[in-house]
């Protein structure tokens, strides 16, 4: 099914479920291994930030998920967008996080764009972690798990610790593709209301020998991508697996304690580094 179709019939749910109230949800499923929701931020009304003159920020997000789509399909990979097109028929924060929640995807990236900064900005939520229900062992085992609602605010709360080892596998190929990267922790809109791994990925300038690339530069962009689309690649083999038992939940103990990536097995093993202090949080309400 094309990322079109699949929002489409989300969209059709969305519908169906009008009027029903979105207090409370549920924690998520297992992961569909071969599915990825993209949220390029913005569109439409909504432009975000304007880098320059002629440059939305609405258009480079747009950009950007296009060509993680089209690097992650030759892996069998689904990518379902909640834009394709800069739509005026937006769907807000709200749904977009609906829709991926119904989706179960294997992880969902929030993507923006900025001028400040240098690289690729990684942002996990600032939510603290809880347990999530474990559905597969009660279907293996009979039992019969009672529904635990999870206040809509803190959906993302049962993912963190899986969001911080997918940032750990984004961060480790960015970093062996040469790309300066920053990690930290901000509740980026709608990523509080996320079910699934999720990081909003913002993309900044690229900045090396003096010389400043656009996040508008086609080859840059493409760079980015090919190295987002890895990691997902090698994410979706580990997503479910669970943190070593007693281990802590923080960003460096993720970073430290993960498996090197397969592009490590040609040359020396990505640098993994501890988070940095972040530029400011990329703001997904509207134009500045």
């Amino acid at each position: 099914m094309n990322s079109g179709r699949l929002l489409n019939v989300v969209a059709l749910s969305l519908l169906l479920m009008a009027g029903r109230g979105r207090l409370f949800c549920q924690a998520a499923p297992v992961l569909n291994h071969n599915l990825v929701v993209l949220d390029p931020a913005h569109g439409g009304p909504d432009s975000g930030a304007r880098l320059s003159e002629h440059l939305l920020e609405k258009d480079v997000t747009l950009a950007l998920a296009n060509r993680i789509r089209a690097a992650l399909s030759p892996a069998g990979i689904t990518v379902g967008a909640t834009r394709d097109t800069d739509t005026f028929d937006l769907l807000p924060d709200t749904q977009r996080a609906e829709a991926a929640n119904r989706s179960h995807a294997v992880a969902c990236l929030v993507l923006h764009a900025t001028n400040n900064g240098t690289g690729v900005h990684l942002y996990v939520s600032q939510l603290e972690a809880v347990g999530a229900v474990d559905y597969t062992y009660a279907e293996q085992s009979g039992a019969h798990s009672s529904y635990v609602p999870t206040p809509w605010e803190k959906a993302q709360a049962t993912s963190i610790s899986q969001s911080l080892r997918l940032a750990s596998d984004l961060g480790s190929s960015l970093t062996t593709s040469g790309i300066p990267l920053v990690e930290a922790r901000a509740s980026v809109r709608p990523i509080d209301n996320l079910q699934c791994p999720a990081v909003a990925v913002e993309i900044a300038p690229l900045v090396a020998d003096g010389k400043s690339t656009s996040v508008a530069d086609a080859a840059y962009q493409q760079r980015v991508a090919d190295a987002i689309a890895r990691a997902l690649m090698f994410w979706r083999n580990h997503a479910d697996a669970p943190p070593a038992r007693g281990a802590s939940a923080t960003p460096e103990d993720w970073l430290n304690a993960l498996p090197a990536h397969p592009r490590a097995a040609a040359g020396a093993a990505p640098k993994k580094t501890a988070p940095k202090p972040a530029a400011t949080p990329p703001d997904s309400g509207g134009t500045p």
